[in-house]
């Protein structure tokens, strides 16, 4: 019977530096482990290894097997290594993120290993997927990296899941910025950070959440907007109204709803609301001769 303590296991696990040769069981059962060296197969207990054979049992990697050791997906293997094509462990390499590995590969982060792009590795969710992957009938498929829904948009793809850093197609469970609420809901929209906007879950009607506007997929109406920067940004389609302070026409009568910026001037503005260019916007409106639309029943007429 062979032993081996855990200074010689440390010095068995650089062996993984080199190449697929280690892999690691489960170590839940009361202090009982086991992994498989380059010269076989181990049964640990605690701090003492055992050797029990020139061969590792099936799933836990072979050191006879040409190439690497026997798998069924990529945690079978050890740090450094997938699970290839033909059931073996292959190495690939140590990664923290995707620029990290080499051409036709991604960086799956919670194994620290690179792994082939093609989706190679097989999954039952969507969470047994790395980063920029996602389950496709039982294989994870790459679909891009993000870290917004406006990243996943601009990428083709519908959302973001932002806990993977994923781009997905469908939609969001998250919610979505677009839309009106159902004319059925009766739920109050959430109070939102500026710059943030309220989502509809998918059943039409508020969920509760915010995203900020700027890394939403889809445009949100500009009623929405609550800063007077996102809605000066969106300057095709929306229109950011403001309060004006002592306005008056050119002649020095009070300004009235019809003026445009020829005839009425204020002293000073306070931004309103963002509104939606089209449909025309109603006649208290006014258009003044520094480029501010005000609404005129807020005037404060001198």
């Amino acid at each position: 019977m062979m032993k081996h303590s855990v200074a010689l296991l440390v010095s068995a696990m650089t062996s993984m530096l080199a190449g697929c040769s280690l892999y690691f069981g489960d170590s839940e059962n009361d202090g009982s482990w086991n992994y498989c060296g380059e010269d076989g197969y181990y049964e640990c207990d605690g701090n003492d290894c055992f050797w029990r054979g020139a061969t590792c049992p099936a799933g836990a990697g072979s050191g006879s097997t040409p190439g690497g050791f026997e798998c069924t997906d990529s945690n079978d293997c050890a740090a450094g290594c997938y699970c290839g094509e033909n059931g073996t462990c292959e190495e690939a390499g140590f990664c923290t993120q995707d620029s990290d590995c080499g051409d036709g590969y991604v960086c799956n982060e919670d194994r620290s290993s690179c792994e082939p792009a093609g989706g190679t590795q097989t999954c039952s969710t969507d969470a047994d997927c790395a980063a920029g992957e996602y389950c496709d009938a039982g294989t994870c498929t790459v679909s891009c990296i993000c870290s917004s829904d406006a990243q996943a948009a601009q990428q083709g793809f519908d959302y973001c899941d932002e806990l993977r850093q994923t781009c997905m197609s469908g939609s969001d469970p998250a919610g979505t910025c677009a839309g009106d609420p159902a004319p059925t809901c009766n739920i109050v929209p959430p109070t939102c950070q500026p710059g943030d906007v309220p989502l509809l879950g998918a059943d039409g009607c508020w969920n509760g959440e915010c995203e900020l506007a700027t890394e939403c997929a889809d445009a949100p109406p500009c009623k929405r907007l609550n800063t007077q920067n996102d809605c000066t940004t969106r300057a095709a389609d929306c229109r950011a109204v403001s309060v004006g302070h002592n306005c008056t026409r050119t002649d020095g009568s009070a300004c009235q709803p019809g003026d445009d910026a020829t005839v009425c001037r204020c002293e000073s503005y306070t931004y309103d609301r963002c509104e939606a260019k089209t449909p025309p916007s109603t006649t208290r409106l006014i258009q003044t001769t520094d480029g501010h639309w005000i609404d005129a029943s807020f005037l404060t007429l001198k």
